[in-house]
């Protein structure tokens, strides 16, 4: 079997390719605020570039807008509450016309699960962004246990908890207009080798990956808004 690259891999788009499909993009200042999932830890793969999904984003906007500016603030191991209060007001203090957020799930890792902080929290982060006027764009995270890389004693439980925080995270994200992309069901949630040694994070072709979902997810976005106008 061929090994795929970055070239032939069919869920990832080169910078040209996603420069043309976010062509007229209007968006020049981005923020990214979450927990690890955020930050893009990653493990090098062959014939993928060592690159998080935000540099992949960052590096096509900067060709439709070389005067882009970001600020990144996620960090790793934290709860939506957490996020909230470490990270949404400079984010907002930056003055960002698109944020991108992702968070919940270590909520659900931790003992204490709570689905109704969940989603006050999230209400509280989409809501405060969305009145500022920018577009924020969340996710539905990976449901990992797809594939077998969580023990069989966790992975029901897992997945569980994944379909309610996507559930909760689709529900805010259409009452306050933000921008969802879900990965939960993808068919490479089932390929272990998107995935790092440690089991939980993306290596570099799954970061590929998810770089190309959000900017579909992006352009998606514009598309409505366009026909809309």
């Amino acid at each position: 079997m061929t090994e795929l690259t970055e070239d032939t891999d069919p869920y990832v788009i080169s910078t040209e390719a996603g420069v043309e499909l976010l062509a007229g993009a209007p968006w020049k200042r981005i923020a990214v605020i979450g927990d690890s999932i955020s930050t893009g830890i990653r493990e090098a793969v062959p014939g993928y570039q060592d690159l998080s999904w935000v540099d992949r984003i960052s590096a096509v906007l900067h060709r439709i807008h070389p005067d882009l500016d970001e600020i990144r603030l996620a960090k790793r191991d934290l709860t939506l509450t957490e996020i909230r209060q470490t990270q949404l007001q400079p984010a907002l203090d930056f003055r960002p016309d698109l944020v991108f957020l992702s968070g919940g799930g270590n909520d659900f890792i931790r003992p204490g699960f709570d689905p109704v902080t969940v989603r006050a929290e999230l209400t509280e982060i989409v809501s405060r962004v969305r009145v500022t006027g920018a577009d924020i764009l969340t996710i539905g995270m990976l449901d990992i246990s797809q594939a077998g890389i969580v023990s069989e004693k966790y992975g029901e439980m897992f997945s569980k908890a994944t379909r309610i925080v996507t559930r909760i995270t689709r529900e805010v994200s259409q009452e306050y207009g933000a921008i969802f992309v879900s990965f939960t069901d993808h068919p490479l949630c089932a390929d272990a080798g998107i995935y790092c040694s440690d089991r939980l994070h993306l290596n570099c072709r799954g970061q590929a990956f998810e770089a190309t979902g959000k900017m579909h997810g992006l352009a998606a976005h514009l598309a409505a808004r366009s026909k809309a106008a």
